[in-house]
């Protein structure tokens, strides 16, 4: 399934993940899916569909990582990368710790919401299932190097509200192979 989407060595890494997701999932609350494909197939490969954005090195903020989507797929996908998943809540933390150890992730996870978080700028933030998007953007600004994005999983009609905010670069793409989603990327206008 994931063959040809990702380089070879991460496709360890991908399955690793699944497993621990399978492990811890039911018992924290992690990511609801029914089975092993609907894992792959609605979450993984969703998460994965920002690698054709990535350039090759990077430092990604996961914003409310939870279960690690779409931030530990990247990061396993993009070797390049560097990152910081945030998660306030101390089961999720916990997981999200155990990945990034278990997977040998360049990463580190912090207890943080993201209002609270001021270590730096970094190329790219992700959000999934994360409301306050306009708060989020607003926050952002100042946290993104200068050619950054923030990228958005979003419904068709988030996308059109968050369409009509100020001062953005916005550019939408549908989640491949699922009737529904998009990936929304907001750079911020220079001008």
């Amino acid at each position: 399934m994931l063959e040809g989407r990702v380089p070879e060595n991460a496709l360890d890494r991908l399955e690793r993940y699944a497993t621990l997701l399978e492990k811890w999932g039911a018992r924290h609350n992690l990511v609801h899916f029914q089975n092993r494909q609907e894992l792959v197939e609605r979450h993984i490969l969703e998460a994965l569909e920002y690698c054709r954005h990535m350039r090759r090195e990077g430092r990604l903020l996961d914003v409310g990582s939870g279960g690690g989507l779409p931030g530990v797929p990247l990061l396993c996908a993009r070797p390049g990368w560097s990152g910081v998943l945030l998660e306030p809540r101390q089961k999720r933390w916990a997981f999200l710790k155990t990945v990034v150890r278990e997977l040998d992730l360049d990463a580190r996870v912090a207890t943080e919401r993201f209002e609270q978080w001021q270590s730096g700028t970094v190329d790219l933030i992700t959000v999934r299932a994360v409301g306050q998007h306009e708060t989020l953007l607003g926050w952002a600004r100042s946290h993104l190097e200068r050619d950054g994005w923030v990228a958005i999983w979003a419904t068709d009609s988030e996308e059109e509200r968050l369409r009509t905010l100020s001062g953005w670069r916005v550019l939408s793409s549908p989640v491949l192979g699922l009737d529904r989603g998009r990936i929304i990327r907001f750079q911020v206008c220079s001008t």
